[in-house]
């Protein structure tokens, strides 16, 4: 079996299906500023960190002095590796002299005199514009054979959008692609593994970003989903918090099931999502994720209720993180959400606000398949998980909910919905599906009081008169 060698970026390594191959040669190819560079240089730097050794050659103008200058204020950068586990050289006056044969033999020289087990070549496009095509293909080819020879991974650094037909990608072992993008005002960069040999690859466009800590590669969580994901939770009810509603649920939530509220602003959405956070204990650990009121406010809020989520954040059973709406990139949040929830063995999950993660997506169209991960990936560790989803106000005899294909990804649904008769706002509330379950179909009155959700007419309306 060939010996992989991670790639130093956990996302990368995941949609290269563990890294690059040893003895193998890989095109990365990208406009200027898309993280080539960045790439590489991390790479390199978690090659040595593992023990390895790794050479960066340049074709380009730019010294290697002005390289490192950029390189050293990256996280991942470690001076104690140079110059022996690491080495920056230049090839670019060889190239200009000797030209491709030249240019070939101080590479085998170099990965030879290093001991070099991975090495860079930055800036192919350099050696492409002082040959022929048939030259260049040839020098390609002879690449891929140094590096199996040398039994080291070579990665190329190129600028240029070469197609997919050109033979050079057809010689090496992967080619994978960095893009910077654009969708209306918002720009964005993505990562596609285009082609690596002998391994299961994650197809398509993943998202990307580039911090003080090098380069981070977020998988698509609806490609990167388990097949067949771990059974979930045993069936069993899993109490909402509210005796009233478990009473139209037969009992409570289904355990490991994913649950919708929908409803209009002021429905009362978040109110029935804190009545289920309240429930968080040692034997049922809670996290929330919301994105438009803080912690603070929250628990604000639940005091001005009756509701004590004070208790279980005090004693570390409840956890509530906040993320400010905005240009997200939400793999990364499905991961956080995740991750926090495996670390904590949660099993009450309350994420409040799907339209921040709609508004998030650069392709809207993925947003069930995104939910659908999401939910998979909770009920497989045993979390039961409660999202809320804003919708326009409905009249009142609508007996259903508009069909989408969110709700279809979901396993029950609850639809809170507002309403003025009598003079007065009312709040209702109508259970409109549940997994493999009976409950109750009627469309119930409730509202708000001083200890929460309370079902029937708020007594302050109750006598007003009925609009005709």
């Amino acid at each position: 079996m060939i010996e992989k060698f991670s790639t130093g970026i956990e996302g990368l390594d995941q949609l290269t299906d563990g890294g690059f191959l040893r003895g193998s040669a890989y095109i990365v190819q990208g406009p200027p500023g898309a993280g080539k560079t960045i790439l590489a240089n991390q790479f390199c730097y978690a090659h040595v960190r593992a023990g390895g050794r790794a050479l960066y050659m340049t074709l380009l103008a730019e010294s290697s002095a002005r390289m490192l200058a950029y390189v050293s204020q990256m996280e991942f950068f470690e001076g104690s590796a140079l110059p022996d586990a690491m080495q920056y050289i230049s090839g670019y006056g060889v190239l200009e002299r000797e030209g491709l044969p030249g240019l070939l033999k101080l590479v085998q020289h170099e990965l030879k005199r290093h001991r070099a087990t991975a090495m860079v070549l930055d800036g192919t496009f350099v050696a492409q514009s002082v040959a022929s095509e048939q030259e260049f293909r040839a020098f390609i080819h002879a690449l891929q054979g140094v590096a199996g020879m040398a039994d080291a991974v070579l990665v190329m650094l190129t600028h240029q959008n070469r197609d997919s037909s050109c033979p050079e990608h057809t010689m090496v072992d992967g080619w994978i692609e960095l893009s910077d993008e654009t969708h209306g005002f918002r720009a964005y960069r993505t990562i596609q593994v285009r082609k690596h040999r002998g391994a299961a690859i994650l197809p398509g466009k993943h998202r990307v970003r580039i911090t003080g800590k090098g380069i981070a590669v977020f998988p698509r969580v609806e490609s990167a989903l388990e097949a067949a994901p771990a059974a979930r939770a045993e069936a069993h009810r899993v109490t909402s918090g509210h005796d009233g509603l478990d009473t139209l649920l037969q009992g409570g939530l289904p355990a490991g099931s994913a649950t919708l509220l929908v409803g209009p602003t002021g429905a009362g959405k978040t109110t029935l999502g804190l009545h289920y956070l309240s429930l968080s204990s040692a034997q049922e650990p809670g996290l929330m994720f919301g994105f438009y009121e803080t912690p603070a406010h929250l628990r604000q809020k639940a005091r001005s209720i009756g509701l004590d989520l004070d208790t279980p954040l005090g004693d570390g059973t409840l956890e509530i993180s906040w993320m400010p709406p905005a240009e997200n990139i939400v793999d990364e949040l499905v991961r956080d959400i995740v991750t926090r929830a495996r670390a904590r063995k949660a099993k009450r999950v309350f994420v409040d606000g799907l339209v921040a993660i709609r508004d998030s997506l650069v392709i809207s169209e993925r947003m069930p398949y995104v939910i659908n991960a999401l939910s998979m990936q909770l009920g497989a560790i045993g979390a039961s998980v409660v999202y809320t989803s804003e919708i326009p106000e409905l009249q009142l005899d609508q007996a259903m909910m508009p069909s989408d294909e969110l709700s279809a990804m979901v396993d029950n649904v609850l639809l809170l919905n507002t309403g003025r008769r009598g003079h007065a706002f009312r709040r209702y509330l109508s259970v409109i599906k549940l997994r493999d379950s009976d409950f109750d179909p009627r469309t119930h009155e409730f509202h708000v009081n001083a200890r929460g959700i309370a079902f029937g007419p708020d007594p302050r309306v109750a006598g007003s008169r009925e609009a005709g």
